[in-house]
């Protein structure tokens, strides 16, 4: 039975701002191997392609660039397109999971375009999976498809038809995709079933349970909306697993009275715990996957990280919050990182912001032979 309002413990916005912290690494740098962090993270945004690497460098002790590189070139480590339709980069044991949860109803959505023309999903499947049993271009593996079924692959967007061919045959990226320095969207597609050992897809129920426990070990203590958030999905699908599950969470309530779900044994620091300065890049997951953002940026702030061409600016966190923007300015052998604070910062806390920006810069920019630290 669900306990009443009255009868949650009640979570304040830096206690819940300093377990997000906890969960993402952020309070202080992990020293565990590449697949575990990605795991505990939940998943890393991919749009970017620096972004995962930026990303891990600010959650994990010694990471170097070839750590990431080698785990993706193992197959240990997955790109594809899954949470909101977008790139991420997920463990092998995960992705079938996060496939089934994030793409299934989409399968359902791009089924109703096809099937009106003639085309049998089953059929574009199967041969995109053999196609793709090496990785192929997304151009010949569609006409390849396209030469064998006999009627035409088409709709309004050329992109879902793609988007139908990809989650119907499970297709994930291959490198260079996933590299540091590649930037392009043509990356090379390759069926996941010829690239994950012993993989397959679970049960529905068990592929959206799998991603709501990684969302709270990741993002909680979490709303059903921030769970749904983080899916790309809408709430009345993950309302089912969250409440079957609920028994076994911990439930909390938060200073608007929002009921929030969580694993039992999750950490859930103290607010006044220190939070050491952290900058985390372009669409870091944590940036996205809460529907209810406080705990990361105060509303005044959002307008500056959150554009309206749907870039998700890179961000320096100051005490556990959002404290402005940055960017990498080259110049030759010249790199130069730029902050943007919302507000002045204190003395002690610029030091602090400089000196996390030149370890940055010795990471992201390793050839320079100048460097060095502007504030806007």
């Amino acid at each position: 039975m669900r306990k009443s309002i009255a009868e949650r413990p009640v979570l304040t916005l830096r206690e819940l701002n300093r377990a997000m912290l906890a969960r993402q690494l952020l309070l202080e740098r992990a020293r565990i191997g590449i697949v575990p962090a990605i795991e505990r993270l939940a998943a890393l945004q991919a749009q970017w392609s620096p972004s995962p690497y930026i990303a891990l460098w600010s959650r994990l002790a010694d990471f170097r660039r070839q750590k990431l590189w080698s785990a993706i070139e193992r197959h240990e480590v997955i790109r594809a397109r899954l949470m909101r339709g977008t790139l991420h980069l997920v463990s092998a044991r995960d992705f079938y999971a996060y496939a089934v949860a994030t793409q299934d109803l989409q399968r359902g959505a791009w089924n109703r375009l096809q099937v009106g023309r003639g085309v049998d999903p089953k059929k574009v499947a199967a041969l995109a999976i053999a196609f793709a049993r090496e990785p192929r271009p997304k151009e010949d593996v569609l006409d390849h498809i396209q030469e064998r079924i006999g009627v035409a692959l088409g709709g309004p967007f050329s992109w879902l038809v793609w988007r139908f061919v990809s989650a119907h045959a499970d297709l994930v990226t291959a490198p260079p995709g996933g590299h540091w320095e590649y930037g392009g969207t043509d990356a090379p597609y390759v069926a996941a079933r010829h690239w994950i050992a012993g993989g397959e897809r679970p049960s529905e129920e068990d592929a959206v349970e799998t991603l709501v426990r990684r969302c709270l070990g990741a993002f909680g203590p979490a709303t059903l909306a921030d769970v749904a958030k983080f899916a790309g999905q809408v709430p009345p699908r993950i309302r089912p697993t969250l409440e079957r599950i609920a028994p076994e969470l911990r439930t909390f309530s938060d200073e608007h009275g929002r009921l929030l779900y969580d694993l039992p044994r999750a950490p859930r620091p103290d607010a006044d715990v220190i939070a050491p300065v952290r900058f985390l890049p372009r669409y870091d997951e944590l940036l996205i996957s809460y529907q209810h953002r406080d705990r990361v940026i105060a509303p005044a702030h959002r307008r500056a990280v959150y554009t309206k061409n749907a870039i998700v600016e890179a961000v320096v966190m100051v005490d556990g919050f959002a404290a402005g923007t940055w960017s990498l300015v080259r110049a030759k052998k010249e790199a130069v990182l730029r902050i943007s604070s919302f507000a002045r910062l204190s003395p002690r806390d610029r030091v602090a912001v400089e000196a996390e920006a030149n370890a940055l810069l010795l990471f992201i920019a390793a050839d320079a032979t100048t460097t060095g630290v502007r504030f806007a």
